[in-house]
């Protein structure tokens, strides 16, 4: 599955990521859950490596050059992210309308309501902003 990320009224293209899904994933809550978990997993482990004299590569260098920032991430260790905590807050903010998500194009209107999954389906969540001074 492949994941794209946009924030309504920001510039930043769509960032786009594979998701490999673990078991049978029947709902939007199922499919979230597994999704937050595993940026939970990501950010910890980079947490971990935090205080760690890191090096960037050519690679590394150009893609930040090209994206208007050169970064070699946080230099102090944060406090590391709960995933419990983090699957409730992600499940809170869908509810409250804080973002949409679409399957293959087709809007998932319901938290529970039944997904149909496919290897090379596309998830897109797209984060809404306030309008400022509103």
């Amino acid at each position: 599955m492949i994941v794209e990320t946009k924030i309504v009224g920001r510039r930043t293209p769509l960032e786009r990521r594979p998701l490999e899904l673990v078991g049978e994933v029947a709902t939007l809550r199922g499919l979230l859950e597994q999704l937050v978990r595993a940026e939970v997993d990501g950010y910890n482990g980079r947490q971990a490596g935090a205080g760690l004299l890191r090096v960037l590569t050519e690679r590394e260098l150009e893609a930040g050059a090209a994206a208007g920032k050169v970064s070699v991430g946080p230099q102090e260790s944060a406090r590391l992210a709960e995933p419990d905590e983090a699957v409730k807050v992600a499940l809170l903010a869908y509810n409250d309308g804080m973002y949409f998500v679409f399957v293959d194009d087709v809007q998932i209107m319901t938290l529970d309501d039944p997904l149909t999954l496919r290897p090379d389906s596309m998830l897109m969540l797209l984060r809404l902003t306030p309008l400022a001074g509103g």
